[in-house]
Protein backbone atom coordinates (compact mmCIF):
# COMPACT_ATOMS: atom_id res chain seq x y z
CA UNK A 1 0.00 0.00 0.00
CA UNK A 2 1.25 3.94 -0.78
CA UNK A 3 2.19 5.47 2.33
CA UNK A 4 0.10 8.29 3.27
CA UNK A 5 2.63 10.77 3.02
CA UNK A 6 5.06 11.79 0.44
CA UNK A 7 8.91 11.12 0.15
CA UNK A 8 11.16 14.11 -0.73
CA UNK A 9 14.65 13.11 -2.59
CA UNK A 10 17.39 15.24 -2.58
CA UNK A 11 20.64 12.57 -2.62
CA UNK A 12 21.89 9.35 -4.84
CA UNK A 13 20.56 8.15 -7.95
CA UNK A 14 17.00 8.62 -7.00
CA UNK A 15 17.52 12.58 -6.43
CA UNK A 16 15.99 15.25 -9.03
CA UNK A 17 17.65 17.91 -10.02
CA UNK A 18 18.84 20.79 -7.64
CA UNK A 19 18.90 23.91 -9.82
CA UNK A 20 18.72 27.84 -9.31
CA UNK A 21 16.29 28.20 -12.54
CA UNK A 22 13.35 25.58 -13.01
CA UNK A 23 14.88 25.16 -16.80
CA UNK A 24 18.37 24.25 -15.99
CA UNK A 25 17.95 20.84 -14.50
CA UNK A 26 19.09 17.52 -16.08
CA UNK A 27 17.66 14.97 -13.42
CA UNK A 28 20.78 13.02 -11.96
CA UNK A 29 18.17 10.13 -11.92
CA UNK A 30 17.83 10.54 -16.06
CA UNK A 31 21.65 9.26 -16.00
CA UNK A 32 20.57 5.57 -15.42
CA UNK A 33 17.24 5.09 -16.21
CA UNK A 34 17.72 1.12 -15.65
CA UNK A 35 18.87 1.81 -11.90
CA UNK A 36 16.02 4.44 -11.14
CA UNK A 37 13.25 2.39 -12.25
CA UNK A 38 14.45 -1.30 -12.59
CA UNK A 39 11.78 -2.06 -9.82
CA UNK A 40 8.17 -1.31 -9.56
CA UNK A 41 9.20 0.07 -6.01
CA UNK A 42 12.48 2.79 -7.29
CA UNK A 43 9.94 4.19 -9.76
CA UNK A 44 7.35 4.51 -6.99
CA UNK A 45 9.75 6.24 -5.00
CA UNK A 46 10.47 8.55 -7.78
CA UNK A 47 7.20 9.32 -8.44
CA UNK A 48 6.53 10.29 -4.41
CA UNK A 49 9.24 12.88 -4.91
CA UNK A 50 6.95 14.89 -7.73
CA UNK A 51 3.88 14.92 -5.00
CA UNK A 52 6.45 15.68 -2.29
CA UNK A 53 7.14 18.70 -4.38
CA UNK A 54 3.58 19.52 -4.94
CA UNK A 55 3.49 19.27 -0.90
CA UNK A 56 6.51 21.35 -0.05
CA UNK A 57 7.56 24.81 1.50
CA UNK A 58 7.71 26.29 -2.18
CA UNK A 59 4.63 24.17 -2.62
CA UNK A 60 1.44 23.60 -0.54
CA UNK A 61 3.11 23.43 2.30
CA UNK A 62 3.38 27.36 2.58
CA UNK A 63 3.96 29.63 -0.39
CA UNK A 64 0.23 28.66 -1.99
CA UNK A 65 -1.20 28.98 1.76
CA UNK A 66 0.71 31.92 2.68
CA UNK A 67 0.31 33.89 -1.07
CA UNK A 68 -3.08 32.91 -2.12
CA UNK A 69 -4.69 34.01 0.94
CA UNK A 70 -2.55 36.88 1.46
CA UNK A 71 -2.92 38.24 -1.93
CA UNK A 72 -6.70 37.21 -2.41
CA UNK A 73 -7.64 40.94 -1.92
CA UNK A 74 -9.35 39.54 1.98
CA UNK A 75 -5.74 38.83 3.28
CA UNK A 76 -4.74 41.43 5.74
CA UNK A 77 -0.16 41.48 6.74
CA UNK A 78 1.60 44.79 8.58
CA UNK A 79 1.70 47.10 6.53
CA UNK A 80 5.45 47.34 7.15
CA UNK A 81 6.48 48.32 3.55
CA UNK A 82 7.69 44.77 2.75
CA UNK A 83 6.90 42.50 -0.18
CA UNK A 84 4.60 40.56 1.58
CA UNK A 85 3.25 43.97 2.28
CA UNK A 86 3.34 45.00 -1.09
CA UNK A 87 1.20 42.08 -3.13
CA UNK A 88 -1.17 42.11 -0.05
CA UNK A 89 -2.13 45.80 -0.64
CA UNK A 90 -2.32 44.62 -4.37
CA UNK A 91 0.70 46.32 -5.18
CA UNK A 92 3.15 43.39 -6.10
CA UNK A 93 6.43 43.50 -7.40
CA UNK A 94 8.47 41.11 -9.60
CA UNK A 95 10.92 40.55 -6.56
CA UNK A 96 8.91 39.23 -4.04
CA UNK A 97 10.63 36.35 -2.61
CA UNK A 98 7.71 34.26 -1.61
CA UNK A 99 5.72 35.25 -5.40
CA UNK A 100 9.51 33.46 -6.44
CA UNK A 101 8.88 30.76 -4.31
CA UNK A 102 5.24 29.82 -5.77
CA UNK A 103 6.64 30.33 -9.45
CA UNK A 104 9.95 27.98 -8.72
CA UNK A 105 7.69 25.24 -6.73
CA UNK A 106 5.15 24.51 -9.94
CA UNK A 107 7.82 24.80 -12.05
CA UNK A 108 9.87 22.36 -9.66
CA UNK A 109 7.11 19.89 -10.56
CA UNK A 110 6.72 20.00 -13.72
CA UNK A 111 10.34 19.69 -14.08
CA UNK A 112 9.97 17.09 -11.79
CA UNK A 113 6.77 15.30 -13.76
CA UNK A 114 8.51 15.64 -17.37
CA UNK A 115 11.85 14.16 -16.47
CA UNK A 116 9.98 11.32 -14.64
CA UNK A 117 7.03 10.71 -17.36
CA UNK A 118 10.70 10.78 -19.93
CA UNK A 119 12.67 8.39 -17.82
CA UNK A 120 9.34 5.78 -17.55
CA UNK A 121 8.67 6.23 -21.27
CA UNK A 122 11.85 3.90 -21.30
CA UNK A 123 11.94 1.86 -18.40
CA UNK A 124 11.53 -2.03 -18.99
CA UNK A 125 8.46 -1.86 -16.60
CA UNK A 126 5.47 -3.51 -17.01
CA UNK A 127 3.24 -1.67 -19.51
CA UNK A 128 0.12 -1.95 -16.46
CA UNK A 129 2.57 -0.28 -14.19
CA UNK A 130 3.95 2.49 -15.85
CA UNK A 131 0.81 3.31 -17.89
CA UNK A 132 -0.95 4.30 -13.92
CA UNK A 133 2.36 6.23 -12.84
CA UNK A 134 2.61 8.01 -15.69
CA UNK A 135 -1.06 8.80 -15.69
CA UNK A 136 -0.21 10.49 -11.92
CA UNK A 137 3.13 12.03 -12.96
CA UNK A 138 0.55 13.63 -15.44
CA UNK A 139 -2.55 14.88 -13.01
CA UNK A 140 0.33 16.55 -11.28
CA UNK A 141 1.74 18.47 -14.19
CA UNK A 142 -1.65 19.42 -15.19
CA UNK A 143 -2.15 20.42 -11.92
CA UNK A 144 1.07 22.47 -11.55
CA UNK A 145 0.64 24.18 -15.30
CA UNK A 146 -3.08 24.93 -14.28
CA UNK A 147 -1.80 26.70 -10.94
CA UNK A 148 0.38 28.91 -13.13
CA UNK A 149 -1.80 29.68 -15.74
CA UNK A 150 -4.45 31.19 -12.97
CA UNK A 151 -2.08 32.87 -11.15
CA UNK A 152 0.79 34.03 -14.19
CA UNK A 153 -1.07 33.51 -17.19
CA UNK A 154 1.17 33.35 -20.28
CA UNK A 155 4.37 31.34 -19.30
CA UNK A 156 7.02 29.30 -20.20
CA UNK A 157 6.10 25.77 -21.32
CA UNK A 158 8.13 22.74 -21.67
CA UNK A 159 7.04 19.00 -21.45
CA UNK A 160 10.13 17.33 -22.24
CA UNK A 161 13.39 16.97 -19.40
CA UNK A 162 15.54 20.25 -19.98
CA UNK A 163 19.13 19.49 -20.90
CA UNK A 164 21.91 22.24 -19.36
CA UNK A 165 21.79 24.47 -22.22
CA UNK A 166 18.28 24.63 -22.38
CA UNK A 167 17.72 27.21 -20.41
CA UNK A 168 16.23 29.83 -22.37
CA UNK A 169 11.88 29.55 -22.61
CA UNK A 170 9.77 32.51 -23.85
CA UNK A 171 6.11 33.03 -22.35
CA UNK A 172 3.56 30.77 -23.89
CA UNK A 173 0.26 31.83 -24.82
CA UNK A 174 -1.97 30.27 -22.06
CA UNK A 175 -4.50 28.92 -24.23
CA UNK A 176 -1.20 26.90 -25.26
CA UNK A 177 -0.33 25.31 -21.88
CA UNK A 178 -4.05 24.77 -21.51
CA UNK A 179 -4.46 22.40 -23.64
CA UNK A 180 -1.86 20.87 -22.78
CA UNK A 181 -3.39 20.38 -18.99
CA UNK A 182 -6.40 19.11 -21.37
CA UNK A 183 -4.68 16.40 -22.72
CA UNK A 184 -2.83 15.24 -19.22
CA UNK A 185 -6.11 15.34 -17.00
CA UNK A 186 -7.80 13.32 -20.17
CA UNK A 187 -4.85 10.83 -20.04
CA UNK A 188 -5.20 10.71 -16.38
CA UNK A 189 -8.89 9.84 -16.68
CA UNK A 190 -8.53 7.41 -18.83
CA UNK A 191 -5.45 5.46 -17.00
CA UNK A 192 -5.90 6.06 -13.39
CA UNK A 193 -7.39 3.61 -10.95
CA UNK A 194 -11.20 4.32 -10.23
CA UNK A 195 -10.13 5.26 -6.10
CA UNK A 196 -6.69 5.79 -4.89
CA UNK A 197 -5.08 6.72 -1.24
CA UNK A 198 -6.14 10.05 0.22
CA UNK A 199 -3.36 12.76 -0.86
CA UNK A 200 -3.03 10.50 -4.40
CA UNK A 201 -4.08 11.64 -7.98
CA UNK A 202 -7.49 9.19 -9.03
CA UNK A 203 -9.61 8.53 -12.05
CA UNK A 204 -12.97 10.74 -10.87
CA UNK A 205 -10.20 13.62 -8.88
CA UNK A 206 -9.15 13.67 -13.35
CA UNK A 207 -12.35 14.36 -14.38
CA UNK A 208 -13.29 16.78 -11.65
CA UNK A 209 -10.39 18.88 -12.40
CA UNK A 210 -10.85 18.71 -16.49
CA UNK A 211 -14.38 20.20 -15.32
CA UNK A 212 -12.66 23.12 -13.35
CA UNK A 213 -10.53 23.38 -16.01
CA UNK A 214 -13.31 24.01 -18.90
CA UNK A 215 -15.71 26.56 -15.90
CA UNK A 216 -12.36 28.53 -15.88
CA UNK A 217 -12.13 28.68 -19.63
CA UNK A 218 -15.29 29.44 -19.94
CA UNK A 219 -15.34 32.15 -17.22
CA UNK A 220 -12.36 33.62 -19.13
CA UNK A 221 -14.65 34.09 -22.18
CA UNK A 222 -14.81 31.06 -23.92
CA UNK A 223 -18.71 30.20 -24.35
CA UNK A 224 -18.37 26.66 -25.72
CA UNK A 225 -16.54 25.54 -22.32
CA UNK A 226 -19.82 25.73 -20.19
CA UNK A 227 -20.95 22.82 -21.90
CA UNK A 228 -17.60 21.22 -21.69
CA UNK A 229 -17.48 21.77 -17.61
CA UNK A 230 -21.22 20.57 -17.75
CA UNK A 231 -20.49 17.53 -19.22
CA UNK A 232 -17.79 16.45 -17.08
CA UNK A 233 -19.28 17.72 -13.55
CA UNK A 234 -22.43 15.86 -14.62
CA UNK A 235 -20.58 12.51 -14.79
CA UNK A 236 -18.74 13.17 -11.51
CA UNK A 237 -21.81 13.60 -10.23
CA UNK A 238 -23.69 10.92 -11.42
CA UNK A 239 -20.98 9.14 -10.73
CA UNK A 240 -21.59 9.59 -6.96
CA UNK A 241 -17.88 8.94 -5.95
CA UNK A 242 -18.21 12.09 -3.24
CA UNK A 243 -20.05 13.52 -0.93
CA UNK A 244 -20.58 16.27 1.08
CA UNK A 245 -18.90 16.06 4.61
CA UNK A 246 -21.94 15.53 7.11
CA UNK A 247 -20.14 18.25 9.25
CA UNK A 248 -18.21 21.58 7.76
CA UNK A 249 -16.29 21.32 10.97
CA UNK A 250 -14.86 18.14 10.81
CA UNK A 251 -13.14 18.74 7.63
CA UNK A 252 -10.28 21.37 9.37
CA UNK A 253 -9.86 18.82 12.12
CA UNK A 254 -6.44 17.17 12.56
CA UNK A 255 -4.77 14.72 10.25
CA UNK A 256 -8.36 13.95 8.31
CA UNK A 257 -8.30 11.10 5.94
CA UNK A 258 -11.25 9.11 4.30
CA UNK A 259 -13.71 12.10 3.52
CA UNK A 260 -15.37 11.71 0.85
CA UNK A 261 -15.75 15.36 0.16
CA UNK A 262 -11.84 15.34 -1.09
CA UNK A 263 -11.30 15.21 -4.11
CA UNK A 264 -7.25 15.60 -3.97
CA UNK A 265 -5.78 16.81 -1.27
CA UNK A 266 -1.94 17.19 0.42
CA UNK A 267 -1.11 14.79 3.48
CA UNK A 268 1.56 15.87 5.84
CA UNK A 269 3.30 14.33 9.23
CA UNK A 270 5.30 16.77 11.19
CA UNK A 271 8.00 14.64 10.77
CA UNK A 272 8.39 14.50 7.52
CA UNK A 273 10.71 16.15 4.97
CA UNK A 274 7.41 17.84 3.41
CA UNK A 275 5.81 19.94 5.64
CA UNK A 276 2.63 21.80 6.22
CA UNK A 277 3.67 25.57 7.73
CA UNK A 278 0.08 27.05 7.76
CA UNK A 279 -0.30 26.96 11.60
CA UNK A 280 3.04 28.86 11.95
CA UNK A 281 1.74 31.24 9.41
CA UNK A 282 -1.88 31.88 10.54
CA UNK A 283 -2.00 30.97 14.20
CA UNK A 284 -2.28 33.97 16.76
CA UNK A 285 1.31 34.73 18.64
CA UNK A 286 1.73 32.48 21.40
CA UNK A 287 -1.62 30.93 21.04
CA UNK A 288 -0.16 26.92 20.32
CA UNK A 289 1.98 24.52 22.01
CA UNK A 290 4.74 25.65 19.02
CA UNK A 291 5.56 28.52 16.92
CA UNK A 292 3.08 30.92 15.30
CA UNK A 293 3.75 34.10 13.70
CA UNK A 294 0.32 35.72 13.53
CA UNK A 295 1.65 36.54 9.72
CA UNK A 296 -1.90 36.55 7.96
CA UNK A 297 -5.09 37.43 8.62
CA UNK A 298 -8.53 37.85 7.56
CA UNK A 299 -9.98 41.55 6.31
CA UNK A 300 -13.01 43.06 8.76
CA UNK A 301 -14.41 43.17 4.70
CA UNK A 302 -14.58 39.83 4.91
CA UNK A 303 -15.66 38.82 8.16
CA UNK A 304 -18.26 41.36 8.21
CA UNK A 305 -20.03 40.45 4.61
CA UNK A 306 -19.77 37.07 5.39
CA UNK A 307 -21.60 37.67 9.07
CA UNK A 308 -23.69 39.96 7.58
CA UNK A 309 -24.85 37.51 4.70
CA UNK A 310 -25.39 34.64 6.74
CA UNK A 311 -26.01 35.66 10.23
CA UNK A 312 -25.44 32.48 12.36
CA UNK A 313 -24.25 30.60 10.05
CA UNK A 314 -22.35 27.59 11.14
CA UNK A 315 -19.06 27.85 9.25
CA UNK A 316 -17.78 30.98 10.84
CA UNK A 317 -16.97 29.52 13.77
CA UNK A 318 -15.17 27.39 11.73
CA UNK A 319 -13.37 30.03 9.36
CA UNK A 320 -12.33 32.64 11.98
CA UNK A 321 -11.08 33.25 14.94
CA UNK A 322 -11.14 36.19 17.26
CA UNK A 323 -9.85 34.77 21.17
CA UNK A 324 -7.73 32.35 22.23
CA UNK A 325 -5.46 31.60 25.64
CA UNK A 326 -1.92 32.42 25.43
CA UNK A 327 0.57 29.51 25.54
CA UNK A 328 4.11 29.62 27.20
CA UNK A 329 7.40 28.96 25.92
CA UNK A 330 7.49 25.77 27.15
CA UNK A 331 3.97 24.85 25.31
CA UNK A 332 1.38 24.62 28.52
CA UNK A 333 -1.43 26.98 28.67
CA UNK A 334 -0.40 30.35 30.56
CA UNK A 335 -1.55 30.84 33.64
CA UNK A 336 -4.98 32.13 35.11
CA UNK A 337 -4.64 35.71 36.74
CA UNK A 338 -7.26 35.58 39.14
CA UNK A 339 -8.26 33.27 41.46
CA UNK A 340 -11.22 32.52 39.32
CA UNK A 341 -11.12 32.08 35.24
CA UNK A 342 -11.48 35.77 33.64
CA UNK A 343 -11.51 37.69 30.55
CA UNK A 344 -7.95 38.70 31.65
CA UNK A 345 -6.82 35.17 30.72
CA UNK A 346 -7.96 35.46 26.97
CA UNK A 347 -6.73 37.82 24.23
CA UNK A 348 -9.29 38.85 22.23
CA UNK A 349 -9.49 40.18 18.22
CA UNK A 350 -11.82 41.96 15.77
CA UNK A 351 -14.92 41.95 15.90
CA UNK A 352 -14.74 41.06 19.62
CA UNK A 353 -13.17 43.88 22.34
CA UNK A 354 -12.55 43.14 26.13
CA UNK A 355 -13.00 46.71 27.95
CA UNK A 356 -12.34 47.80 31.69
CA UNK A 357 -15.24 47.51 33.98
CA UNK A 358 -13.48 49.81 36.73
CA UNK A 359 -14.32 47.40 39.38
CA UNK A 360 -11.92 45.37 41.42
CA UNK A 361 -13.29 42.45 42.71
CA UNK A 362 -12.14 41.06 46.49
CA UNK A 363 -9.35 39.15 46.22
CA UNK A 364 -8.33 40.04 42.57
CA UNK A 365 -5.10 41.52 41.78
CA UNK A 366 -6.77 43.91 38.76
CA UNK A 367 -10.16 45.53 37.80
CA UNK A 368 -12.49 42.94 36.06
CA UNK A 369 -12.38 43.51 32.55
CA UNK A 370 -15.94 42.95 30.15
CA UNK A 371 -16.07 41.40 26.93
CA UNK A 372 -18.36 42.53 24.01
CA UNK A 373 -18.89 42.42 20.41
CA UNK A 374 -20.22 44.28 17.68
CA UNK A 375 -24.27 43.59 17.89
CA UNK A 376 -24.76 42.67 14.36
CA UNK A 377 -28.19 41.51 14.50
CA UNK A 378 -28.93 45.00 15.71
CA UNK A 379 -26.93 46.93 13.36
CA UNK A 380 -29.05 48.89 9.91
CA UNK A 381 -26.11 46.97 7.54
CA UNK A 382 -24.42 44.38 9.35
CA UNK A 383 -21.98 43.83 6.66
CA UNK A 384 -20.67 47.70 7.16
CA UNK A 385 -20.84 48.47 11.08
CA UNK A 386 -20.99 51.73 11.12
CA UNK A 387 -18.98 53.70 13.86
CA UNK A 388 -21.25 56.76 14.10
CA UNK A 389 -24.06 53.74 14.78
CA UNK A 390 -21.79 51.41 17.00
CA UNK A 391 -20.52 55.01 19.12
CA UNK A 392 -24.12 56.30 19.68
CA UNK A 393 -24.59 54.86 23.16
CA UNK A 394 -27.32 51.86 22.48
CA UNK A 395 -24.42 49.03 22.67
CA UNK A 396 -22.14 48.60 25.64
CA UNK A 397 -18.12 48.39 24.74
CA UNK A 398 -18.53 49.72 21.75
CA UNK A 399 -17.14 52.84 22.11
CA UNK A 400 -13.89 50.65 23.51
CA UNK A 401 -13.93 49.07 20.09
CA UNK A 402 -14.49 51.67 17.74
CA UNK A 403 -11.50 53.92 19.56
CA UNK A 404 -9.50 50.60 19.83
CA UNK A 405 -9.85 49.60 16.20
CA UNK A 406 -10.00 52.55 14.17
CA UNK A 407 -7.60 54.98 16.12
CA UNK A 408 -5.08 53.46 17.81
CA UNK A 409 -1.60 52.17 16.26
CA UNK A 410 0.41 49.23 17.35
CA UNK A 411 -0.99 45.49 16.65
CA UNK A 412 -4.68 46.48 18.08
CA UNK A 413 -5.87 42.67 17.19
CA UNK A 414 -8.13 44.30 14.38
CA UNK A 415 -8.50 41.67 12.35
CA UNK A 416 -10.21 38.31 12.86
CA UNK A 417 -7.26 34.94 12.41
CA UNK A 418 -7.96 32.28 10.08
CA UNK A 419 -8.73 29.52 11.99
CA UNK A 420 -8.82 26.50 8.94
CA UNK A 421 -5.26 26.46 8.97
CA UNK A 422 -4.23 26.75 12.62
CA UNK A 423 -3.17 23.48 14.86
CA UNK A 424 -3.59 24.34 18.47
CA UNK A 425 -1.09 21.34 18.91
CA UNK A 426 1.31 21.84 16.19
CA UNK A 427 5.15 20.69 16.54
CA UNK A 428 7.72 23.52 16.17
CA UNK A 429 6.54 24.87 13.09
CA UNK A 430 5.10 22.00 11.92
CA UNK A 431 1.10 20.96 11.49
CA UNK A 432 -1.07 18.21 11.86
CA UNK A 433 -3.40 19.16 9.28
CA UNK A 434 -3.87 17.94 5.45
CA UNK A 435 -4.61 20.80 3.13
CA UNK A 436 -7.35 20.24 0.73
CA UNK A 437 -6.64 21.26 -2.89
CA UNK A 438 -9.95 20.47 -4.46
CA UNK A 439 -13.26 19.88 -2.78
CA UNK A 440 -16.37 18.48 -3.60
CA UNK A 441 -18.38 21.71 -2.41
CA UNK A 442 -16.21 23.93 -4.81
CA UNK A 443 -17.19 21.51 -7.58
CA UNK A 444 -20.65 21.93 -6.77
CA UNK A 445 -20.65 25.71 -6.60
CA UNK A 446 -18.89 25.78 -9.86
CA UNK A 447 -21.60 23.04 -11.85
CA UNK A 448 -24.18 25.36 -10.05
CA UNK A 449 -22.56 28.30 -11.93
CA UNK A 450 -22.32 26.23 -14.83
CA UNK A 451 -26.41 25.61 -14.78
CA UNK A 452 -26.79 29.27 -14.61
CA UNK A 453 -25.17 30.14 -17.07
CA UNK A 454 -26.43 27.76 -19.41
CA UNK A 455 -30.47 29.02 -18.43
CA UNK A 456 -30.94 26.54 -16.02
CA UNK A 457 -31.47 28.94 -12.59
CA UNK A 458 -33.76 26.08 -11.10
CA UNK A 459 -30.87 23.65 -11.17
CA UNK A 460 -28.27 26.51 -10.04
CA UNK A 461 -30.12 27.13 -7.02
CA UNK A 462 -30.55 23.38 -6.07
CA UNK A 463 -26.64 22.47 -6.47
CA UNK A 464 -25.77 26.01 -4.69
CA UNK A 465 -28.60 24.59 -1.66
CA UNK A 466 -26.64 21.69 -0.81
CA UNK A 467 -23.46 23.45 -0.18
CA UNK A 468 -25.89 25.90 1.68
CA UNK A 469 -27.76 22.95 3.22
CA UNK A 470 -25.05 21.11 4.94
CA UNK A 471 -23.89 24.63 6.61
CA UNK A 472 -27.34 24.63 8.21
CA UNK A 473 -26.66 21.50 9.80
CA UNK A 474 -22.95 22.13 10.48
CA UNK A 475 -23.66 23.75 14.14
CA UNK A 476 -25.01 22.41 17.24
CA UNK A 477 -28.90 22.82 16.23
CA UNK A 478 -29.83 23.13 12.86
CA UNK A 479 -29.76 27.11 11.58
CA UNK A 480 -31.74 29.21 8.92
CA UNK A 481 -28.82 30.58 7.51
CA UNK A 482 -27.13 30.75 5.11
CA UNK A 483 -30.91 30.17 3.58
CA UNK A 484 -32.01 29.04 0.45
CA UNK A 485 -32.12 31.25 -2.58
CA UNK A 486 -35.36 32.61 -3.90
CA UNK A 487 -36.51 31.41 -7.01
CA UNK A 488 -36.75 34.54 -8.26
CA UNK A 489 -33.36 35.44 -8.52
CA UNK A 490 -32.29 36.46 -11.89
CA UNK A 491 -29.25 35.00 -13.71
CA UNK A 492 -26.88 38.21 -12.80
CA UNK A 493 -28.37 37.79 -9.14
CA UNK A 494 -27.67 34.01 -8.73
CA UNK A 495 -24.05 34.21 -10.78
CA UNK A 496 -23.02 36.86 -7.86
CA UNK A 497 -24.15 34.94 -4.71
CA UNK A 498 -22.66 31.81 -6.74
CA UNK A 499 -19.31 33.57 -6.56
CA UNK A 500 -19.50 35.15 -3.33
CA UNK A 501 -20.40 31.87 -1.56
CA UNK A 502 -17.41 30.58 -2.97
CA UNK A 503 -15.68 32.88 -1.58
CA UNK A 504 -17.75 32.64 1.99
CA UNK A 505 -16.53 28.84 1.69
CA UNK A 506 -12.88 28.67 1.18
CA UNK A 507 -12.13 31.17 3.26
CA UNK A 508 -8.42 30.49 4.51
CA UNK A 509 -7.60 27.92 2.16
CA UNK A 510 -5.63 27.73 -1.13
CA UNK A 511 -7.66 28.62 -3.38
CA UNK A 512 -8.88 32.23 -2.23
CA UNK A 513 -6.65 33.75 -4.67
CA UNK A 514 -7.98 32.16 -7.84
CA UNK A 515 -11.66 32.04 -7.21
CA UNK A 516 -11.71 35.97 -5.77
CA UNK A 517 -10.49 36.29 -9.74
CA UNK A 518 -12.15 33.76 -11.11
CA UNK A 519 -15.09 35.82 -12.62
CA UNK A 520 -12.82 38.31 -14.19
CA UNK A 521 -12.67 42.17 -13.10
CA UNK A 522 -16.68 42.92 -12.91
CA UNK A 523 -16.10 40.61 -9.56
CA UNK A 524 -13.26 41.69 -8.36
CA UNK A 525 -14.23 45.28 -8.26
CA UNK A 526 -17.04 44.04 -6.19
CA UNK A 527 -14.53 41.91 -4.27
CA UNK A 528 -12.42 45.10 -3.40
CA UNK A 529 -15.42 47.14 -3.11
CA UNK A 530 -16.42 45.58 -0.11
CA UNK A 531 -13.30 46.70 1.54
CA UNK A 532 -13.05 50.04 0.07
CA UNK A 533 -16.36 50.70 1.27
CA UNK A 534 -16.13 49.83 4.84
CA UNK A 535 -16.44 52.54 7.16
CA UNK A 536 -14.41 51.20 10.20
CA UNK A 537 -11.31 50.27 7.36
CA UNK A 538 -11.94 53.85 5.84
CA UNK A 539 -11.77 55.47 9.61
CA UNK A 540 -9.02 53.28 11.10
CA UNK A 541 -7.00 53.99 7.83
CA UNK A 542 -7.80 57.50 7.60
CA UNK A 543 -6.58 58.11 11.52
CA UNK A 544 -3.45 56.32 11.01
CA UNK A 545 -2.17 58.01 7.62
CA UNK A 546 0.84 59.85 9.28
CA UNK A 547 3.80 58.49 10.60
CA UNK A 548 4.80 54.80 10.62
CA UNK A 549 2.38 52.42 11.45
CA UNK A 550 2.82 48.54 10.42
CA UNK A 551 -0.56 47.51 11.93
CA UNK A 552 -3.07 49.83 9.14
CA UNK A 553 -6.07 48.82 7.37
CA UNK A 554 -6.09 49.27 3.52
CA UNK A 555 -7.50 51.17 0.93
CA UNK A 556 -6.77 49.71 -2.31
CA UNK A 557 -5.30 52.02 -4.43
CA UNK A 558 -6.69 54.93 -2.58
CA UNK A 559 -10.20 54.14 -3.67
CA UNK A 560 -9.27 53.82 -6.97
CA UNK A 561 -10.54 50.80 -8.71
CA UNK A 562 -10.20 51.58 -11.94
CA UNK A 563 -10.12 48.87 -14.86
CA UNK A 564 -6.17 49.09 -15.50
CA UNK A 565 -5.74 48.67 -11.23
CA UNK A 566 -8.77 45.39 -11.65
CA UNK A 567 -6.63 44.37 -14.88
CA UNK A 568 -2.93 44.38 -13.56
CA UNK A 569 -4.38 42.70 -10.25
CA UNK A 570 -5.69 39.22 -11.79
CA UNK A 571 -2.52 37.77 -12.28
CA UNK A 572 0.49 38.36 -10.02
CA UNK A 573 4.09 39.46 -12.16
CA UNK A 574 6.56 37.38 -13.09
CA UNK A 575 9.44 36.60 -10.61
CA UNK A 576 12.41 39.03 -11.18
CA UNK A 577 14.32 35.92 -10.78
CA UNK A 578 13.03 33.93 -13.79
CA UNK A 579 13.89 37.31 -15.99
CA UNK A 580 16.69 37.75 -14.40
CA UNK A 581 18.06 33.77 -15.42
CA UNK A 582 15.52 33.29 -18.63
CA UNK A 583 17.22 34.72 -21.72
CA UNK A 584 14.22 34.56 -23.87
CA UNK A 585 11.83 36.52 -21.10
CA UNK A 586 12.54 40.42 -20.05
CA UNK A 587 10.99 42.61 -17.89
CA UNK A 588 9.33 44.34 -20.70
CA UNK A 589 7.72 40.77 -21.40
CA UNK A 590 5.95 41.05 -17.66
CA UNK A 591 2.04 41.00 -17.06
CA UNK A 592 0.34 44.42 -17.49
CA UNK A 593 0.90 46.88 -15.15
CA UNK A 594 3.79 45.64 -13.69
Amino acid sequence: MKTLKYILLFAGVLSFSACNSWLDEDPEYSINTNTAFATKESAQMALQGCYGYMANDNGYGQAWQELMISASGFGWYQTNGNDQDDYTSLRAIPASTLINMAWTGMYKVIGETNAFIANMEESPLDESVKTSMLAEAKFLRALAYYNVVTTWGDAPFKTTPSASDAVALPRVEKATILAQVEKDWTDAFNDLPEKATDGFASKWAAKAFLGKLYYTIAAQGDQAAWEKAKACFDEVYNKGIYALQPKFGDLFANNVTGSKESIFQMNYAVSGVSRNRGSWLFAPTNSTTGKSWSRIRASKALYDYFRGTYPGDARLEVTFQSKWRNYTANGQVAAQVEPVPSARDTTYAYPLVSYDSKETPEGWSKSKLLVAEIPYEQLPDPANPSAKELSSGKYAGMDELVKKYSENTGDNQGWPYFKKPIDQVVSAQNSHKNIFIYRYADMLLMMADVYNELGDKNKAIDLADEVLSRARQSGSQPSEQPARWNSSLSKDQIKEKIYFERIFEFSGEPGMYQIVRSRGTEMLKKALELNNNHELVLLHNANTATGVNNFRDRYYNNGDLSEDFLKKNLLLPIPKNEIDTNSAIDFSDNNFGY
